[in-house]
């Protein structure tokens, strides 16, 4: 081990005996640390769900000298998965692509998981890995303001003892796109003196039993609230303004019968917890399919083509001969325009003797009633607003960056990102998920993964180079969003049809989804492109960060003086594996 000679360190205005020396090289001054030294930063992570866990759980394994921990408004974790307990609530994902990678569940009980359960998974995952000792309950981010002078997020914050203040390096708002639920703004609403619900915050306690209800919303929550209450109110009114595609379940090559959903029996499971490596294929077999839709999302391909008829037909089927069902609810438009919406169930539902299909939508509530543009007013005691959510992409606290740049009035209608993961006027504020993320199809977790294995990349570089911010330059930005809306000329998300992808419009930018496969994104983000930020330093010296000529290797006790011979050998025997297997193939 070599120790740094203190007495090899010059004194301060001490003169060198070479007079060349005696010169002032722009008012540097040497930092005495050995190279690559990581300095000491702060990251704060708004929301604990799957983001929050993921995040706390690779923090744990690969930071080093970070203090983190996530700031959650709830009382308790899970996100989404905490909040969405309406009758029906599954993730239309199969439950073994929708786990984290590094905790996967042998035990899922069905194909497709309801919300109970995949919150009891994020539960038992943060318990078995002692993550929850980093998550801060029942605290609200109210808001965040950049500091240029100190390269700092400044935080405000709301927690049981009141208000308080915070800072950090590196702010990443994990708080969901589809956070904050959004009753429809519809005159008379406050008026109305039956039961008001929103699909994302569901009154357990009230008894549908026997009364008469709207579903207002077509979207796949309401997909699966209708056959799952249809069989226990006394008339259900399903509001529905718009077609919408009702697929089969995604990952169909593995589900029941017809893309249905099934339960794992107990030989199944045990197989899956006693036979890793059946496992792991199961698992690979069923990412892999849902990673292989992105040519249907081709507007003139033969598989949007074929797929199209297809559900077509199937939908017809279901309706069972109900014409005008069929012509309002089957669409003209793309499979895909709109987001595809697996629904068991819910045609059949829809034709039942005690439902009454309203094609309009609410323009009125009034004591005990809703109408509809028509004018009818159909008397009920209980709404279900399937509505949506207030942003898509805006945190939910007031976020501002440099030179007072408000975030939300940034993003506005047309949200612009840099690869969904930053934006221009906001230094290492990380968005998961930004505007024009992948989320198109497939688990949301494996993306979540990707995002943190991006952000730790640059979080270590910047700690390692006393790097004081990261910013995208306006022209990176500039370039990809061109890239971006000229890809989307052949596909199916930018056809003509009403789309959260489109921010709820029938015309205009895609600003929810990704313009490439899912795979083109991961092998995109493989590699922090450096070149697209702007990096600002926190020495007028680039260089500062080589410190005082050492290496932490010559300072540690098992340093390894020869490290870069065996990285040259380990290289040069992956180079020949490469080459045999090229040759094979």
């Amino acid at each position: 081990m070599l120790t740094p000679d203190k007495n090899a360190i010059p004194l301060p205005g001490e003169n060198h005996e070479n007079n060349w020396y005696n010169q002032d090289f722009d008012s540097f001054r040497i930092s005495e640390h050995v190279l690559f030294e990581k300095r000491p930063i702060r990251m704060r992570v708004v929301g604990a769900g799957a983001v929050g866990i993921q995040l706390l759980y690779k923090a744990q394994q690969e930071l080093e000298n970070v203090e983190y921990f996530v700031y959650e408004k709830n009382q308790e974790l899970g996100g989404t998965w905490l909040v969405n307990r309406y009758p029906g609530c599954t993730c239309d994902i199969p439950a073994h692509s929708y786990q984290f990678t590094w905790a996967r569940n042998p035990n899922w009980s069905s194909f497709y998981a309801k919300s109970e359960e995949i919150w009891e998974y994020l539960k038992d995952t943060a318990r078995r890995h002692d993550l929850e000792r980093h998550i801060k309950y029942s605290h609200r981010v109210e808001s965040a303001r950049w500091s240029e002078q100190e390269g700092l997020w400044k935080l405000r914050v709301h927690g049981p003892e009141g208000d308080f203040e915070d800072e950090c390096e590196i702010l990443v708002n994990g708080s969901g796109i589809l956070d904050v639920p959004k009753l429809p703004d519809i005159p008379g609403i406050n008026k109305f003196e039956g039961e008001i619900m929103h699909s994302a915050s569901w009154d357990d306690r009230y008894d549908l039993e026997g009364k008469t209800v709207a579903v207002i919303g077509g979207g796949s929550s309401a997909v699966q609230i209708v056959p799952n209450i249809q069989p226990k109110v006394k008339k259900l009114i399903p509001f529905l303004r718009s077609p919408v595609w009702v697929t089969t379940g995604f990952g169909a090559q593995y589900s029941g019968p017809g893309g249905t959903n099934f339960q794992y029996s107990a030989e199944q499971k045990k197989r899956f917890a006693e036979d890793p490596k059946h496992f792991d294929e199961y698992c690979r077999g069923l990412e892999g399919e849902l990673n292989k839709r992105f040519t249907l999302m081709h507007g003139k391909s033969q598989d949007q083509k074929q797929s199209r008829k297809f559900v077509a037909e199937k939908m017809e089927k279901e309706i069972d001969g109900n014409e005008e069902l069929s012509e309002h609810l089957i669409p003209q438009f793309p499979l895909g325009c709109r987001r595809m919406t697996p629904g068991e169930g819910y045609l059949k539902a829809l034709n039942a003797p005690n439902v009454h299909v309203v094609r309009e939508s609410v323009i009125k509530f009034t004591k005990n009633a809703v109408a509809d543009q028509s004018g009818n007013e159909y008397e009920v005691d209980a709404v279900i607003c399937a509505t949506g959510f207030e942003r898509l992409f805006s945190p939910h606290f007031e976020c501002i960056g440099r030179n007072g740049v408000v975030l939300d009035e940034q993003f506005g209608d047309h949200p612009k990102a840099y690869l969904a993961i930053m934006t221009q006027n906001f230094p290492n504020l990380f968005l998961v998920l930004g505007p024009n993320g992948p989320v198109s199809h497939g688990s949301l977790l494996p993306i979540f993964e990707w995002y943190t294995r991006y952000m730790f990349k640059m979080i270590n570089k910047l700690q390692r180079e006393n790097i004081k911010s990261y910013e995208p330059k306006p022209e990176a930005m500039h370039d990809i969003y061109n890239y971006t809306h000229e890809l989307f000329k052949r596909l199916v998300w930018s056809s003509v049809c009403r789309s959260w992808f489109k921010n709820g419009k029938i015309h205009g930018p895609v600003t929810a989804v990704y313009a490439g496969s899912r795979l083109h994104y991961f092998e995109l983000m493989k590699e922090v492109r450096y070149e697209d930020y702007i990096i600002q330093y926190r020495s007028n010296n680039r260089f500062q960060f080589l410190g005082n000529g050492y290496t932490t290797t010559e300072t540690s006790i098992d340093g390894n003086p020869v490290w870069y011979m065996d990285m040259l050998r380990d290289e040069d025997k992956l180079q020949q594996a490469e080459r045999a297997e090229h040759e094979k193939s």
